[in-house]
């Protein structure tokens, strides 16, 4: 996959140049936005008090930017045994989340108490212009009414739908009766959207297993994960060395196209898919007999094979270029925020499939070893602390057919607010990119579950549908064929 290499003698030639020619001129813009900064901020200290104020990390303002069919609200949905009382999530952010402080005596979740808005060109918080009413974010669906599948497609579409800067954009819902399918017995979904300005995965994640959970297990704790220095001096520095060509190569890569794309039929609405619940140990025997190939890899293939199966000729293309959306860590402390970040790595679409995971194997290593993720982290709080026009170079662009982000839940089955099972959980990301396709995928109660959602021109309803149903199959499949001593055909 030549095209994505960022590292090599030529890559750091060109990267030298690029910052001995550009990198003046590119300093004296930064001074010059950092000097609007300073004046917007005293414009709206004069015009607006302290209740609006410009957002520090750019990797909270890039959110500020708002396009036709591509989300900027992220959804959460637990699947829990019986009825969540409403007045008991109420009772929890009252007394427990909106108190709870940092070290430092901080806050730590005032943020959901402000609103993103856009002033003067650039993202701002603004905090709430009347006392903060929480019944404006709990709230109860009907309970006269059983949701089946289908309908909870329409929900969350809905649910995708950016809320009103009227108020902070956030809320719990109670649905209290939902039927997943025609064997399952009544469940109750509680649900937590939120526009992702205000916090990524992670920190949705302990904010839920440190206030609403009981029996939480992480599989890796992102506030006590530590990485050596000598590794992170090393990881800087690559992206020192071979940054700018990296930002180059992702400039180049925007103006091309990674999946055949279906003809403009109007604006119908993103398509939601879920698969049924993957053993672990299936996946397990898979990397056991298959040089232990990453889990992402897996999901990645499994969709490819299940496309290139349900797709007529042609919608798949030979070369995939796929983006793993990855946290960068460690985390510092329990803030809410956004430290999300990505690589990039080709996939060959015509090899046999266990050829084709060992090669996407090596691919996604280079890549996640290489400057990405320091380099598109940088890149995304920079560009975040200029103007909201400048946000669209990062967001626009076809840059990869396919999202991939692999967030694990806990290990352990937990219960909600100590009198709910959490049966299964759902969480449909939020994806302002021009990218099409975007998978999810979620260790929980020693389980696999995978999400997706997909822009009408990429894949219908129907072709989304039929591929989720077909992903777990080919994983066992494979787990069968390796088991018994299957060579697949080169």
């Amino acid at each position: 996959m030549g095209y994505l290499e960022p590292t090599g003698l030529f890559q750091f030639l060109i990267s030298l140049t690029i910052y001995i020619l550009l990198g003046p001129t590119f300093l004296f813009v930064l001074i010059i936005n950092e000097l609007a900064r300073l004046f917007v901020s005293l414009c709206l200290r004069v015009n607006y008090g302290g209740n609006i104020s410009l957002i520090h990390y750019g990797t909270e303002a890039i959110w500020a930017v708002n396009r036709p069919n591509r989300p900027r609200i992220t959804t959460g949905i637990f699947k829990l045994h019986k009825l969540l009382p409403l007045e008991r999530v109420k009772q929890t952010l009252n007394d427990v989340v909106f108190p709870a402080k940092s070290s430092n005596g901080d806050q730590v979740y005032l943020k959901l108490k402000n609103t993103l808005v856009v002033k003067y060109g650039y993202a701002c918080w603004r905090k709430s212009g009347k006392e903060f009413d929480l019944d404006e974010h709990v709230r109860c669906l009907p309970d006269n009414k059983v949701y089946n599948k289908a309908e909870m497609k329409d929900l969350i579409n809905t649910w995708a739908e950016d809320m009103s800067e009227e108020r902070p954009q956030w809320e719990f819902i109670i649905v209290p009766r939902f039927v997943d399918n025609a064997d399952e017995s009544e469940t109750c979904l509680l649900v937590f959207r939120q526009h992702h300005a205000y916090m990524d995965g992670l920190c949705g994640s302990r904010m839920f297993e440190k206030f609403f959970t009981s029996g939480y297990t992480w599989y890796i704790n992102p506030y006590e994960f530590r990485i050596p220095f000598w590794k992170q001096f090393l990881f800087y520095l690559n992206a020192v060395i071979f940054g700018a060509y990296a930002t180059i190569l992702l400039a180049i890569t925007k103006t091309k196209k990674f999946w055949t794309e279906l003809p403009s039929n109007g604006s119908p609405p993103r398509a939601y898919a879920w698969t049924k619940r993957i053993d672990v140990e299936v996946v397990r025997s898979i990397k056991e007999n298959l040089n232990n190939p990453p889990l992402t890899s897996l999901i990645v293939n499994a969709y490819v094979a299940a496309a290139k199966e349900i797709l007529p000729a042609g919608r798949v293309p030979d070369l995939l270029r796929v983006m793993e959306i990855s946290a960068f860590l460690p985390y510092p402390n329990d803030r809410l925020q956004n430290r999300f970040t990505s690589y990039y790595y080709g996939i060959n679409s015509m090899q046999p499939d266990f050829e084709r995971i060992n090669a996407t194997k090596k691919e996604s290593w280079k890549a996640m070893t290489g400057p990405w993720i320091p380099t598109t982290y940088s890149l995304i709080r920079l560009f975040g602390r200029f103007p909201v026009c400048f946000h669209f170079i990062v967001v626009t662009g076809g840059p990869t057919s396919l999202m991939m982000n692999n967030l694990p839940l806990s290990r352990t089955k937990f219960s909600m607010l100590d009198s709910c099972d959490a049966l299964e959980v759902f969480i449909f990301n939020a994806n302002p990119s021009d990218t099409g396709m975007q998978l999810l995928c979620f260790s929980y109660d020693n389980s696999i579950k995978i999400m997706g959602s997909a822009r009408p021109e990429y894949l219908t309803g129907k072709e989304l549908e039929d591929i989720f149903e077909r992903i777990p199959e080919i994983i066992d499949e494979w787990a069968h064929k390796l088991v018994d001593g299957e060579m697949e055909a080169v």
